[in-house]
């Protein structure tokens, strides 16, 4: 039995483009732990589609005959990353007012102190370095003053304050946090140039393959960030073709990692929350996430839909400490980043959560719950 699927691929908030992703994706391959079907996997090399798409195949064949042909696409937002990626201090100074001012007068953090505490205490931490180093630089300054130093001590107590707050929030890794969530306050409020745009154009995309009618499943993926942004495209999908699923290919996203609730608790992101709400309620579309507990980036105590609806929808730990080696996860535990992306990399292990077993696999992402589980 031979058949096809394609997958739609949007990664996190990242400016690098498709080349990493096809390097992940190759890595995951080679590292693929055989499953007791014994089967091959093969990658081939990445091709540019189009401005908004590159792709490559992946081939999963079985001794018994299954055969499952993949076209792995990523769907291209690495641009507007990139267009909306602070340069310089007053970039950088304006992310923090959002983040600490105008996200705290709406009530935005509330929610992630209650659901990710660790994405909100690294949130804080810059916020707590900074006031901390202004204590330290305005004592510094009061002893130059009660030395007769007063005018070195104030010229030098300003910029010597930002310049280390800025040095060490760097080296902890905060900033990229800081960065996101100012991303994620302008999406809110439609402030990002092109994004929506470039949502329709995806969508076009999606709703284009599933008029073909050559694959058995359409799944759209999405990571981190780009989790936020594959429900955006599939909903706009839903709403230019609402028959998706009802005919031509299953439907299907996946999601990994997920973040969608920075989102969706900003106040002015009520958009946003109506499209996960078509999601979680269009009846032919499975919906499935994998978010780690110890993965501090993710929201893995709530649902990304956030309400209950007729889709079919589960929700799974990829339980990172039984497919990889002890000294392997406590490692991945140290390092948040590493956490973050291991739902993209190969286990040690099989029999768990494997990127390749679910994205180029014999078993659609319906085939894995035949039975709603709504949550």
């Amino acid at each position: 039995m031979t058949w096809r699927r394609e997958v739609f691929f949007l990664g996190g908030f990242d400016p690098r483009g498709p080349s990493r992703d096809h390097r992940t994706c190759a890595q995951a391959v080679a590292d693929h732990p055989v499953t007791p079907a014994g089967e091959t996997v093969q990658i081939g090399p990445r091709q540019r589609v189009s401005p908004l798409l590159d792709a490559w195949d992946v081939h999963w064949t079985q001794p018994d005959g299954v055969s499952v042909h993949t076209r792995h696409h990523v769907m291209r937002w690495d641009d507007i990353v990139r267009a909306a990626w602070p340069r310089g201090w007053g970039a950088a100074w304006r992310d923090r007012w959002v983040v600490y001012a105008r996200a705290f007068h709406h009530g935005a953090f509330w929610p992630i102190w209650r659901f990710a505490r660790p994405a909100f205490w690294l949130a804080m931490l810059p916020l707590l370095i900074g006031l901390g180093l202004g204590v330290l630089w305005a004592a510094l300054a009061a002893l130059a003053v009660s030395a007769g130093a007063a005018v070195l001590g104030g010229a030098l107590a300003l910029p010597l304050w930002l310049w280390t707050w800025r040095q060490l929030e760097v080296r902890l890794d905060a900033d990229w946090l800081l960065r996101l969530y100012g991303f994620t306050w302008r999406v809110a409020r439609d402030e990002v140039p092109g994004i929506q745009a470039r949502i329709d154009q995806l969508a076009d995309e999606l709703v284009q393959r599933a008029t073909d009618g050559q694959a058995r499943e359409l799944l759209v993926v999405g990571h981190s960030t780009g989790t936020q942004m594959a429900a955006m495209v599939m909903a706009r999908a839903l709403r230019k073709a609402p028959w998706l699923g009802q005919r031509g290919p299953q439907v299907a996203l996946l999601t990994l990692g997920h973040c969608t609730p920075v989102l969706a608790w900003v106040r002015d992101a009520g958009w946003f929350r109506d499209d996960l709400a078509r999601l979680a309620d269009h009846p032919p579309l499975t919906w499935h996430d994998i978010a780690a507990p110890g993965d501090w980036a993710a929201f893995a105590r709530v649902a990304p839909w956030l309400t209950p609806g007729r889709a079919r929808l589960a929700r799974y730990s990829p339980r990172f400490h039984q497919t990889l080696d002890a000294a392997t996860y406590q490692r991945l535990r140290s390092h948040r980043h590493e956490m973050h992306q291991q739902y993209l990399r190969a286990p040690q292990h099989s029999g768990g959560y494997d990127p390749v077993v679910w994205m180029a696999g014999p078993l659609t992402l319906a085939e894995r719950s035949p039975a709603p589980a709504r949550s």
